[in-house]
C-alpha cells in the first residue's frame, strides 16, 4: 500500500490501508474514502483544481471513452486519473439528470479495445471474463469493437456471446463479422442503429467501424471500410428519411488514417449538409478534428485517463433543412478532454465530495465495491516489491536512470533463462522493441497488477544461435532506422505515438520535428502556478481543450528497439553471440540481417525457440528479488 499524503500532510499508514481494503470489500467507506470518493484501496487522492475549464452544453452532447484496455479500477498511483468505473457511472448519472433539467440530450459512446493492458481484464481466461461484467454496469448508449477484441478467438466469441446481446442493436459492428458454428458469417453486432433522442427529438443514424485490421483470429473477418460504404445495405441506410444527424464511431484514428474520410465522402455524396459526428480511437491520443463546417471528430485518449466531451448547437430537424444547393450554416461545437479523477468529474456535474457529498451515487459505489472484490479475487493487489522511483517510457530520457528501457536493458532482460540452460552462459544479445512495453512503472507499490500494466503481452522468445558478432551488433541500428516496429498492437509502438503527436502539428515525423514539438510543449504556458503535469493537447480548435491546464509532460525520443548485452568478455568483443528476440520481432530481425548480409538468404538463418519467461514475469521476479515491500512517500 503506497503511503500517500493527504491535503494536511499527514501520512496514511499501511495499517489504515489494510483496514480500508477490508472496509471497501464490505461496502463500508472509511472517512478518507468518503472525502475523496475513491473506492479502490490505495488510490491517490485527486489533485487540487483551481482553474478547471468547464464543459459547455449544447442541444446535443456526447460523452466518449475509447481504448480503456481494462483500466476500470483507474490509475491507482496517478492522482490525475485515479477515478474508477464506479465514479464514471456516478458522473454519467448526474450528467443525464442535468441534461433532463436543461431539456437537452446526452449520448454516451465507447469505441472499443477493452482488453490487453490491465490485470482486471487480462488475469482471467478468457481475457475480460470479469472486466466485461463491470463494463456493462455503466449506462453506455453506443459501443463498437476494437482490434483487441479480435486477436484471440475466445475473446471474439466472448464479445459475440456477452457484450453484443447485452447492448442489442446498440453494439454496432458495421464491418466486423464472426464465423458461426455452422460455418456461416454473421455480423457481431448490428450493422447500423437508428433512434430518436429523448428531449430534443433528434433522429440519429449510427454506424460503427473498425479500421482495416489484418491480424484478427480466423473466427472473425474485417471488411475494408472502402468496400462497406459501397454495399447496398449501407447505401440504403443513408437514404433513411428524416435523419437529423449521423453518428459514426469506432476504432480508427481521426487524423491521417483513411477510414474516417471514406465514410465522410460516402455520406456527403448523398447528404451534403446533414451533420456528422465521428468518434475514433486506436492511436491513444486526445484529438479533435474538423472535417467540414457540419462534421467533426473526437478521440478520447487511452487507458481511462480521459473522458471526452462534445457539444453541438445550431442543429435543426432535417425536415427544416434544405439540402440544395448544398449549403447550411456551420454548427457551433465545443470539446473538452476531462482528466479522469473525482474532483474533475464532480466539478463538471455540480456535485460535492466529502462525507456528505452528492457525487457518488449508490450504483456508482456498488460498482466500485465490485471492482475491489474482483481485484482481490484475482490477487492483483498482492505487493511484490516497492519500486524506488518512477521508471518511464517517453517521459524519461533514454538511456537514463529514470528510463524503463534502461532498467530492462541493464538488469531485467539478463535474467532470461532458456530451455537449454547451458546456453545462458553464452554471450548473447537480447532484443525487445519499445512497443512491447505498454505503460510506465511508477515508484511505490509494485503489485501483480503492475506486471500486467507494464507488459501484458505473452510473447515467446526466439533465437539465432552462434551468430558472428560483427553481424549481430549491426542489427540494432537497422531496427532503429525503421519508422516503427509493429508488435502485437498494430502501429501503437512508442515511436508511433510520437509520430502521431508530431503529425497533429501538420508535419512529417523526424528528429527535428520531434524537437520542435517538444520545444513548443515546453514553451507553452510555463506558469509556475500550474500544479500538475499532464496532457497538453493541440487540436483543430487550439490548445484549450484539456479541462485541466497542465505543465506538459516531458517528451523524449525513444528507440524502436534495445539490446541487452549479456556474458560479454570483459576486455574484448565476443566472436559469436546468441541473438535472442521476441517472436513478433522475427520478420524485422530477418529483414535487418538481409540488409546487413545480403548474400546470406533469410531461410539460412536457424531460428529456434529459446524458452524463458515473458517480460512481465521477469519484471515481477526482478522487483520481488531486488526491492523490499516497505513503501514510503516519494518526495
Amino acid at each position: 500500500m503506497v503511503a500517500n499524503r493527504s491535503s494536511n500532510g499527514r501520512r496514511w499508514t499501511r495499517a489504515w490501508a489494510a483496514a480500508a481494503a477490508v472496509a471497501a470489500l464490505a461496502g463500508v467507506a472509511t472517512a478518507d474514502q468518503q472525502l475523496f470518493t475513491l473506492q479502490q484501496p490505495g488510490a491517490k487522492e485527486p489533485p487540487a483544481l483551481t482553474n478547471l475549464r468547464p464543459i459547455e452544453w449544447g442541444q446535443l452532447n456526447f460523452i466518449s471513452t475509447t481504448d480503456t484496455h481494462g483500466w476500470l479500477a483507474g490509475h491507482i498511483l496517478e492522482s490525475n486519473y485515479a477515478a474508477d468505473w464506479g465514479d464514471y457511472t456516478s458522473y454519467l448519472e448526474h450528467i443525464r439528470a442535468i441534461a433532463d433539467e436543461k431539456g437537452v440530450d446526452v449520448i454516451v459512446v465507447d469505441s472499443g479495445d477493452q482488453h490487453d493492458g490491465n490485470g482486471l481484464s487480462d488475469a482471467t481466461y478468457p481475457n475480460g471474463d470479469l472486466s466485461q461484467k463491470i463494463l456493462m454496469m455503466a449506462p453506455i448508449d453506443l459501443m463498437s469493437i476494437g482490434n483487441h477484441e479480435l486477436y484471440k478467438c475466445e475473446v471474439t466469441q466472448q464479445t459475440y456471446d456477452v457484450l453484443a446481446p447485452h447492448y442489442g442493436d446498440r453494439y454496432i459492428t458495421s464491418n466486423v463479422d464472426i464465423m458461426l458454428p455452422n460455418g456461416t458469417w454473421a455480423s457481431i453486432g448490428s450493422r447500423y442503429y437508428q433512434f430518436t433522442t429523448k428531449n430534443q427529438g433528434f433522429n440519429v443514424m449510427t454506424f460503427g467501424f473498425l479500421f482495416d485490421f489484418k491480424l484478427n483470429c480466423n473466427n472473425s473477418r474485417v471488411t475494408p471500410v472502402e468496400d462497406v460504404v459501397k454495399a447496398p445495405w449501407f447505401q440504403s441506410a443513408l437514404l433513411t428519411p428524416n435523419i437529423d444527424i449521423f453518428v459514426v464511431f469506432g476504432h480508427f484514428p481521426i487524423r491521417f488514417w483513411p477510414e474516417m474520410w471514406a465514410v465522410h465522402r460516402a455520406i456527403r455524396a448523398v447528404h451534403r449538409t446533414i451533420p456528422i459526428q465521428f468518434f475514433g480511437g486506436h492511436s491513444h491520443v486526445r484529438d479533435f478534428s474538423v472535417l467540414d463546417g457540419r462534421a467533426t471528430a473526437l478521440q478520447a485518449g487511452r487507458f481511462l485517463e480521459t473522458t471526452g466531451w462534445v457539444s453541438i448547437n445550431g442543429l435543426t430537424h432535417s425536415a427544416d433543412l434544405v439540402e440544395e444547393p448544398g449549403w447550411a450554416p456551420p454548427l457551433n461545437y465545443s470539446r473538452r478532454y476531462l482528466d479522469f479523477n473525482t474532483r474533475s468529474l464532480s466539478v463538471h456535474t455540480n456535485t460535492t465530495l466529502g462525507p456528505d457529498g452528492t457525487f457518488s451515487t449508490p450504483k456508482g459505489r456498488a460498482i466500485s465495491e465490485k471492482i475491489a472484490e474482483y481485484r482481490q479475487r484475482l490477487n492483483l493487489t498482492h505487493v511484490l516489491g516497492c519500486v524506488p522511483h518512477d521508471y518511464l517510457l517517453e517521459k524519461a530520457e533514454y538511456p537514463g536512470e529514470g528510463s524503463l528501457l534502461t532498467l530492462l536493458e541493464e538488469n531485467v532482460l539478463k535474467q532470461l533463462v532458456p530451455f537449454e540452460t547451458e546456453r545462458k552462459t553464452n554471450s548473447r544479445l537480447i532484443f525487445i522493441n519499445s512497443g512491447s512495453l505498454r505503460f510506465d512503472m511508477y515508484g511505490g507499490q509494485f503489485t501483480v497488477d503492475s506486471g500486467y500494466i507494464v507488459s501484458p503481452f505473452s510473447n515467446q522468445w526466439l533465437y539465432i544461435p552462434d551468430m558472428d558478432y560483427r553481424v549481430a551488433r549491426a542489427i540494432l541500428a537497422q531496427l532503429n532506422d525503421l519508422d516503427y516496429i509493429l508488435g502485437l498492437e498494430l502501429a501503437t509502438s512508442v515511436s508511433r505515438t510520437l509520430k502521431v503527436r508530431a503529425q497533429n502539428l501538420g508535419a512529417d515525423f523526424d528528429r527535428k520535428v520531434y524537437e520542435t514539438v517538444r520545444a513548443q510543449q515546453i514553451a507553452y504556458n510555463p506558469d509556475d502556478e500550474l500544479l500538475t503535469t499532464g496532457y497538453l493537447t493541440i487540436d483543430d480548435k487550439g490548445m484549450d481543450g484539456d479541462d485541466t491546464p497542465h505543465k506538459p509532460n516531458p517528451l523524449y525520443y525513444l528507440p524502436n528497439a534495445i539490446a541487452a548485452e549479456d556474458n560479454f568478455p570483459k576486455w574484448t568483443d565476443p566472436a559469436l553471440v546468441d541473438v535472442v528476440f521476441l517472436d513478433f520481432m522475427k520478420p524485422f530481425i530477418l529483414d535487418a540481417l538481409k540488409k546487413i548480409d545480403p548474400k546470406t538468404p533469410a531461410e539460412s538463418w536457424t531460428v529456434d525457440n529459446y524458452g524463458g519467461k515473458t517480460v512481465k514475469l521477469m519484471l515481477q521476479d526482478y522487483v520481488e528479488n531486488n526491492w523490499g515491500t516497505d513503501c514510503f512517500d516519494k518526495p
